[in-house]
Formats: structure tokens, C-alpha cells, sequence
């Protein structure tokens, strides 16, 4: 995704991973072999693979408005412990690098907005220095929706105390908890404004706290989805949830809102997931919605 141009706001993306991620089919329980061969001439090669694999992006989104810097979403970190994840395992992403690109340092940034807590979202949130996680953007507030957040902190002191492993992966220990220890977070409601034309808005559903980032600057618009949808494929039917999600029928119901609430007009849906061109806008096509990536503006 090349710079996009929101009125007076930029946004970049800073990519950590693109490409086959696991089966269309293990994401979306709800589809069926004759609903991927019914819509293959859009879904291939852009978003599946030969073997039918989604092809996704693990990325965050860099929003510079003028006064702030905001980092949307921090992917899946490096060195973390993630056994159950192989491809995340004390993985070595140049995530640092592509923000490099932009350039802007970490020490620049001065909000982390998490949309919600899974493992692939908080990653970035620390780095590993002399044997300790501590914050990668340490300049930075960490903006964390409290429902979100105390749903987390809950499930991690339960675990514990069954001696089970810390919730996502993990990511709740290593990613989230020395955050907090280092003063950095900063727990909102899931309304907050980051400053006029940039706000947070609840969407519960992935995740019991999960929040989507709208951004409106001078008559344009976007929405910051995280993983309301995951693959444009959800686009063909708004009632398929994915594996991950925590509440299948509440996510349904706001992905569903979401998609015609945008659909057929300018505001551009950045995801979590959706790989390049990554920004593009939901138009209707026939009793479904397809995704059509943006024109992108040259940095």
C-alpha cells in the first residue's frame, strides 16, 4: 500500500508478513467448497492461493494527522515464545525496518491504538532488551479499551492460577502486562477521541472488547477494521464469522452493519488482513459485496 491521503491525514502501512496464512476453509467455518469455486474468478490469485490458503497481511497502520502520530495495531512481535504457532515462534519479521520507511522512529510515535488483544495485534507492543519486554514506542501511550482489557486481565489471572499458560498465545504476558508495569497504557472507554476526526468506536464481537478506529478528515473517511473481516471472502456472505472469533453470532452482526454502512461509498476499509493493495472500499455486487482496493496516491 502506497501513502494514502485522508484530507489532511497520511496513512501508511508498515507491513511485518504477506502471504498464504492457512486453508479459506479453516478460517471460515461456515463456507463451503462450492461457495469458493462459485466466486474463484475474484477470490484467485489475490486473496487464495492454488490450495485454496487465504493470502493475508500481518501489518499495522501508520496515521499522521499534523499533531500525532498513531500506530493502529503492532502484528505478531519478535522473539516471542508462540509454540503452538510455528510460523510466530521466535519469529525475526523486518517490521522495524518498514516502519523505518516511513520515516518515523519509534521513539516518534505517540499513540498505539490495539483494536482488540489477540496475539497477531499486540506483538510490537514490546521488545525483547537484556532478557525483559518492554515498550517498543517508548514515548508512546498505549491505548487500550477497558472492556477489552479486563476481559484479558481476568482470563490471564484465572489461567494462572490453574497453572495454564497467560491467554493469546501468551501475548497477554509478554506483549500487554509490561505495558501496564511501565506506566505507558492508557485504559478508555470505547468512544474515546484521539482528537477531533479520530475515534474509537466499540464492536464487540471478535473479541468481548473489541473497538474499530474511524478517521474523517476534510469530507474523507475511513474506517480501521482489525479483524471484523478477515478475508475479503466474508464479503460474500456478512454471517460468516471466523474461527477466531470469540462470539461468532455479535461479530456477524457487526461485520454486517459495517459492510452496509460503507458499502457503495468513499470511505476507504483498512483491515488487519486484507493483503495488497490492502486500503479499498466494499461495493455491491449482485446479493453480495466484493472489495475494490483503492487507487493508491504516490509517497
Amino acid at each position: 500500500m502506497k501513502t494514502q491521503q485522508l484530507g489532511q491525514f497520511t496513512i501508511d502501512r508498515v507491513t511485518e508478513y504477506e502471504g498464504a496464512f492457512a486453508p479459506l476453509k479453516n478460517i471460515l467455518p461456515g463456507i463451503t467448497q462450492a461457495d469458493i469455486d462459485a466466486h474463484a474468478s475474484w477470490l484467485r490469485p489475490a486473496y487464495l492461493d492454488e490450495q485454496d490458503r487465504t493470502i493475508m497481511s500481518f501489518h499495522s497502520y501508520l496515521i499522521q494527522t499534523g499533531r500525532h502520530r498513531i500506530l493502529v495495531d503492532a502484528c505478531v512481535g519478535n522473539d516471542k515464545e508462540r509454540v503452538h504457532r510455528p510460523g510466530w515462534h521466535h519469529a525475526q519479521f523486518p517490521y522495524l525496518q518498514s516502519l523505518a520507511q516511513t520515516g518515523v522512529a519509534p521513539e516518534e510515535i505517540d499513540f498505539v491504538c490495539c483494536t482488540h488483544m489477540h496475539a497477531d495485534h499486540v506483538g510490537w507492543n514490546t521488545r525483547l532488551q537484556d532478557g525483559r519486554w518492554v515498550p517498543t514506542f517508548p514515548n508512546a501511550r498505549y491505548v487500550f479499551a477497558q472492556t477489552e482489557y479486563s476481559h484479558w486481565e481476568k482470563t490471564h489471572r484465572e489461567a494462572l492460577a490453574r497453572g495454564e499458560p497467560s491467554p493469546n498465545h501468551g501475548s497477554f504476558a509478554d506483549s500487554v502486562l509490561p505495558v501496564v508495569d511501565a506506566g505507558r497504557a492508557l485504559m478508555v472507554k470505547d468512544d474515546f477521541e484521539f482528537e477531533p476526526g479520530l475515534y474509537l468506536g466499540a464492536a464487540h464481537g471478535h473479541t468481548p472488547g473489541n473497538c474499530v478506529l474511524h478517521a474523517h478528515s476534510q469530507g474523507r473517511r475511513a474506517v480501521f477494521s482489525g479483524d471484523i473481516l478477515h478475508t475479503p471472502a466474508q464479503l460474500i456472505n456478512t454471517d460468516w464469522s471466523s474461527n477466531f472469533c470469540f462470539d461468532p453470532l455479535a461479530s456477524a452482526q457487526v461485520r454486517k452493519k459495517l459492510v452496509h454502512d460503507i458499502a457503495d461509498t468513499d470511505t476507504l476499509l483498512m483491515t488487519g488482513h486484507f493483503p495488497t493493495p490492502v486500503a479499498g472500499r466494499v461495493v455491491s455486487h449482485g446479493d453480495h459485496f466484493r472489495f475494490a482496493g483503492a487507487d493508491p496516491l504516490a509517497t
